[in-house]
């Protein structure tokens, strides 16, 4: 588990946010972009078609239907701040892809309330999108920043995090003194804080994640 990481506003130095990722893939032809897009929010979509109560399979599809709904309208997507930007219409888009899938079976579900619980709005189900939102950019910038740093530093910052390792622990079976092991985690939080300013300038404070 990944807990205590507390992102602060900072200026971000490089311009390769999520704005412009957006921009690049309305370029079919940038695979890489799209490489990009699909390793950020393709999780995304599926984990929050699970978290919602469908199948496996349902969520593949839903992931599926998704992109291909993306791949269509994300030339005419313009960037709304107000509005929530992209991350109001992907949660529409994927609410809506949900409610198609169940339609499509109404007469499997009509006894279970399903399509009425995706129908449903309430702020239960807005935190649930908020809280996959934070943990699959948090995941994404994790592993960016493993290219960033030294394997032992990841190493050493991922059995702190992810396995809750004591610093003894971790000192044994990767042969560091407790200062390396202290510099490591401090190294890898500064990489995924800079890359999570990168990705998102408006979204970089964080509480507690889950990886």
């Amino acid at each position: 588990m990944l807990s205590g990481l507390a992102f602060q506003n900072e200026p971000h130095k490089m311009d390769t946010t999520r704005a412009s990722l957006l921009i690049r893939i309305r370029d079919a032809r940038d695979t890489q972009a799209w490489s990009e897009f699909h390793d950020l929010y393709a999780p995304l979509l599926y984990r929050f078609a699970k978290a919602r109560g469908l199948s496996h399979e349902d969520a593949e599809d839903v992931r599926a239907t998704c992109y291909e709904a993306i791949v269509r309208q994300i030339s005419q997507f313009e960037y709304d701040k107000s509005k929530g930007g992209f991350k109001a219409w992907l949660r529409t888009l994927v609410n809506r892809r949900m409610i198609d899938l169940l339609r499509k079976r109404r007469e499997q579900v009509a006894d279970t309330g399903q399509l009425a619980d995706l129908v449903d709005t309430d702020s239960s189900v807005d935190e649930l999108w908020e809280r996959h939102w934070r943990q699959q950019h948090l995941r994404f910038c994790v592993q960016q920043a493993r290219s960033r740093i030294s394997q032992a530093t990841f190493d050493a910052f991922t059995m702190l995090m992810q396995d809750d390792a004591s610093v003894p622990d971790v000192c044994e079976r990767l042969g560091m003194t407790p200062n390396q092991v202290y510099k490591a985690k401090a190294k890898a939080l500064d990489a995924i804080r800079e890359l999570m300013q990168q990705l998102d300038p408006d979204e970089v404070s964080m509480g507690s994640e889950e990886h």
